[in-house]
Formats: C-alpha cells, sequence, structure tokens
C-alpha cells in the first residue's frame, strides 16, 4: 500500500546529486525519503539506510527531476520541442533564395521624359494662328416610332377657337362676344405610373422562451473551478500534432533515458509509462531528409552502454521494429547506412524483422 501524502511530507529529506559525483560537477536535489522508497523495494531498501546523501553520475538533472515528479504526481513532464537549426549550406540558401515578398515588392521608378525638337519653341517663330471654332450642324432629333427612326414633326398650331364671353354694353344690356383662345404649343408627355404600394407585412409573433426548470435539488447546483486540478496534466501528454520545423530529439531521447533509470531501480510502473509516451511520440513523427537523426540518435542511445545491461528488451524492440517499419525513408538517408555498416546487434534485430515483412 502507497504511503499517505502526509506520510510523505513528514518523512525526513534526503540529497540526490544527478550528473555528477559532487555538488560542483552535479546538480543537487532534496527529496523527501518516503517519495522515493514507495517506487520500488530496490529504492526503499537504499533511501532507508544510514546515508543521507546518494550520487547518481549516470543520471543527468533533467531524467532525474522527472523521476522525482513521477515519484509526487504519478507522471512526469514532456520537455517542447526546440526550433530545428538550419545547417551553413541550408542557410546560405535560404539567404540568397528570392523570398516572395522580394518577389511581389513594387519599386517605385521615377518616370522620365525626353524633350523632342519640335516640342521645343523657337524665339523666332511666331506665334501659330488660333483656330476658329465651327460650330457643328445640330442634329436631326430622332424618336422610336414603331420600330423605325425617324424625324420628330413639328405639332401643327392649332385653329383659334371662339369662345362665348358676356360683356355689359353702355345700354345696361348684357351681350355675348367671342373669346379667343390662344394658341398652345407643347410636346406629348408620358406619364409616370404610379407606383403600387407594396403589401404591409403582418407581424409574426415572437417565439415564447421555454421556461427553465426549477432546481430540483440541492445535488443540481453547479459550481465552477477557476483552476484546473492538475497543473501539470497538459505538459504530460504526449502531442498527437507532428510539426516538422521542431526537433524531436530530445523528447525521443527523454523517454528512453527514464525507461533506462525505472530499468535500473526495477520502477516498473515507470517503464511503462515511459514506454508508452515513447511509443506515441513515433507514431506521429515523420521520418525526411531533415529529421532522420532524430531516430539515428534514439537508436544508438538505446543499444549502448550508456543505456545501461537491459534484462527487459521492450525498448529495444520497440525502436528496432519502428526503424524497420520504416526501413524505406531510413535508406536514403547516409548516417542511418553508416549505422548499418557498423553492425552489432541493431543490425541484426533490425534485418530479422525486415526480412519477416518481406
Amino acid at each position: 500500500m502507497p504511503p499517505s501524502f502526509r506520510q510523505i511530507i513528514e518523512s525526513p529529506l534526503v540529497e540526490f546529486i544527478a550528473g555528477g559525483t559532487d555538488e560542483e560537477t552535479g546538480s543537487l536535489y532534496s527529496v523527501h525519503q518516503e517519495a522515493i522508497a514507495q517506487l520500488s523495494q530496490h529504492l526503499h531498501d537504499t533511501v532507508k539506510g544510514d546515508k543521507a546523501r546518494y550520487t547518481l553520475p549516470n543520471v543527468t538533472a533533467r531524467t532525474f527531476e522527472r523521476l522525482v515528479q513521477f515519484a509526487y504526481t504519478g507522471d512526469y513532464t514532456i520537455p517542447k520541442p526546440p526550433r530545428r537549426r538550419v545547417t551553413v549550406n541550408e542557410q546560405k540558401a535560404v539567404e540568397n533564395e528570392t523570398s516572395s515578398s522580394t518577389l511581389n515588392e513594387i519599386h517605385a521608378v521615377e518616370e522620365v521624359y525626353e524633350l523632342r525638337p519640335d516640342d521645343v519653341p523657337t524665339e523666332d517663330a511666331p506665334p501659330a494662328p488660333a483656330e476658329e471654332y465651327t460650330e457643328p450642324a445640330a442634329a436631326n432629333t430622332t424618336h422610336d416610332w414603331g420600330g423605325r427612326w425617324g424625324t420628330v414633326p413639328e405639332p401643327a398650331p392649332e385653329e383659334p377657337v371662339e369662345d362665348l364671353a358676356e360683356f355689359h354694353d353702355g345700354w345696361g344690356f348684357r351681350r355675348s362676344a367671342l373669346k379667343k383662345k390662344g394658341k398652345k404649343k407643347g410636346f406629348l408627355v408620358d406619364t409616370i405610373p404610379e407606383p403600387v404600394p407594396e403589401p404591409v407585412p403582418e407581424p409574426v409573433a415572437e417565439p415564447v422562451p421555454e421556461p427553465v426548470p426549477e432546481p430540483t435539488g440541492f445535488a443540481s447546483l453547479s459550481i465552477e473551478l477557476l483552476a484546473p486540478r492538475d497543473h501539470y496534466k497538459d505538459t504530460c501528454e504526449p502531442s498527437e500534432q507532428f510539426i516538422p520545423e521542431r526537433n524531436y530529439s530530445q523528447i525521443l531521447l527523454c523517454h528512453a533515458k527514464l525507461w533506462a533509470v525505472a530499468d535500473n531501480h526495477d520502477i516498473d510502473s515507470l517503464k511503462a509509462l515511459a514506454l508508452y509516451k515513447l511509443h506515441k511520440t513515433l507514431c506521429v513523427f515523420e521520418i525526411s531528409t531533415e529529421n532522420a537523426a532524430d531516430v539515428i540518435q534514439l537508436v544508438r542511445y538505446v543499444y549502448s552502454a550508456e543505456c545501461g545491461v537491459q534484462a527487459d528488451e521492450s525498448l529495444k524492440e520497440l525502436v528496432a521494429q519502428y526503424a524497420a517499419f520504416n526501413s524505406v525513408a531510413l535508406s536514403h538517408d547516409s548516417s542511418f547506412m553508416k549505422l548499418l555498416r557498423e553492425g552489432g546487434q541493431f543490425v541484426e534485430d533490425f534485418l530479422k524483422l525486415v526480412m519477416q515483412r518481406v
């Protein structure tokens, strides 16, 4: 049964030096004794002794920090991949390459006009006489009449119409006289029809909102959290998105190195977690000529003496299977072909898996 959190924080502190043999060459850490002792029986027997300081020269400081984080929380943070560095030749090619912004840039050029000899007036030459303006003849007014074009005739003058008008003569009698109407001239004007009023839309009744159900009990109350319950949850899960511009060598090595420490101290739960995260990372990793070196570094570490004597072959099997499944892409890299020419256990494991897939 694992110790309670109170038992962990009340236990004495134990000092560890990781990455060196003393404080000058390594990093000093103070950890609760019960936090380390609960990881495995091997570590329990080690930290329960009389010593108050332990040295881990073959374990890097970052790897030990992830080990301690796993001891307290049960998980560890994955580093973020840095941006891949550009080699010298590639950098020169990028600098000399014409960028899209340069191609799309429009340079402002001042336009210079050259004067011709006939454009410069001479001093002795008299000024040119001004040309008289002749008003053009008025064009005949045309009108569309029955699909044909013709001249619009002038309206005929109207005959004066006599109208009877009454007036009083000098004798007091009322007489009638003819009243002449003046001549009227005008043109036919097309009348614009009055616009038809648009129908007024009928008002649409707004939907009645559904009544909010009242709380049925105290358990239905909702309490919002202001902070995540686990501050490191988002940093511990392997990313499902691959970024080609990033360097993944440190991510792959951090899982492999932590697996090696767990294998050396019999921490089975940490071995399974590190192998799980390494597999998830390799599943999204896409091999290319730019990042093949990341996989080659992983292979060299796993099959080197630095990784330690492994009684468990699960890490080597995982790395060899990944290389075999991506043998076509790796075969185009000169560093990988050099690794195969060196021989060793990896070449044997790699060739066995490749031949099984043929």
